[in-house]
């Protein structure tokens, strides 16, 4: 099998709170009194490494390494390393996603602009020193109250020289999509792109989500979405209207998207029925991935070629919200 580690790529779907390097979260960490005297030790506060018994349980992992996004420093810092991280996998092409309202959840002391600038200003610098085009989307968290949705959304078009899209994430199960339509439709006027996390909990109802996030939410690609596989009408209704998805091999195994091993990923299945597939490492931080693990997972357990994922990069390229002069540079400098 060859190596899929020399291959260029894109990576629509990183969560950049969620990316921080081991070595940052071991220095920061006793900062904010967590106190980490082995490895074990950030392991077990920081990685999620065998799957959980629901999302919901893996969402509340996150809330340690929430703690740690305390300043601007921090954050330019992060989003710096997170995208030299992303180029030494190969990643030439990334959009980095976060939620303003979950950054600045005990850390009211920065605003949402205080916070979205220092992530820019690390951006831009590993821009200056790498080949590499960056965007970021701008997550509303389906769990907080509608009027919350507003305030981001207001924020995302007053910043949209620097945000690309506007996201919906997570736990699915209980938030239906439908109330946060105005906001999407307003995002959508105002030039920003349309991506939703859809279509990733293991349940039966899972399919018709997707087909929300496209009907009333406006998507174009959606968040994980590998639970259409259990449709053969919404897989139809995806593929006929081009909507890309971002798939996630392991976070979908650790989340238990799909009960058992990586071999049970539907993955290949949507892609010999046409859909537009990408692949993507979610949350590397706490998964303790990457993007060359994932494509090793998808030549190994999924049965994808070399030539299969040169297309499915291809198909990223194409559906990426960064501005088209922007990302062909940096592609064809790859």
């Amino acid at each position: 099998m060859k190596d899929a580690s020399r291959m260029k790529k894109v990576e629509l779907h990183r969560h950049l709170e969620l990316s921080l390097r081991a070595a940052t979260i071991k220095e920061l960490a006793p900062s904010f009194g967590i106190q980490l005297a082995n490895e074990a030790d950030y392991l077990d506060r920081f990685v999620i490494r065998e799957p959980m018994h629901n999302l919901g349980a893996v969402l509340n992992k996150f809330l340690d390494t929430q703690l740690l996004l305390a300043s601007p420093e921090i954050l330019e810092r992060i989003t710096y390393e997170a995208c030299l991280d992303a180029y030494d996998e190969g990643v030439r092409i990334l959009e980095l996603r976060y939620a303003p309202t979950f950054v600045r959840h005990r850390h009211e002391n920065m605003t949402f602009q205080t916070i979205h600038n220092a992530m820019v200003k690390g951006a831009q610098r590993a821009e200056a020193e790498k080949p590499i085009a960056v965007g970021f989307n701008c997550i509303i968290q389906r769990i907080l109250p509608v009027k919350e949705a507003e305030y981001v959304t207001d924020f995302a078009i007053e910043n949209k020289g620097t945000f690309i899209g506007l996201d919906l994430a997570d736990n699915e199960e209980g938030f239906d999509s439908k109330p946060f339509a105005p906001f999407f439709a307003r995002a959508k006027a105002a030039g920003l792109g349309i991506t939703v996390h859809a279509g990733e909990v293991n349940l039966p109802e899972a399919p018709g989500y997707v087909k929300d996030a496209i009907d009333y939410l406006g998507a174009t690609r959606i968040g994980h979405g590998l639970q259409i596989y259990r449709d053969p009408q919404i897989i139809e209704y995806v593929r006929d209207r081009g909507v890309v998805l971002e798939l996630c091999p392991t976070s979908n195994y650790l989340t238990q998207a799909v009960k058992g091993g990586f071999h049970n990923l539907p993955y290949h299945k949507l892609y010999d029925e046409g859909v537009r597939v990408t692949f993507n490492s979610d949350d590397p931080g706490i998964f303790a991935t990457n993007l060359n693990r994932e494509y090793e997972i998808l030549q190994r357990e999924c049965g994808f070629t070399l030539d299969e994922l040169a297309q499915c990069n291809e198909t990223a390229v194409k559906a990426s919200f960064i501005a088209t002069d922007k990302k062909a540079k940096a592609w064809s400098k790859a």
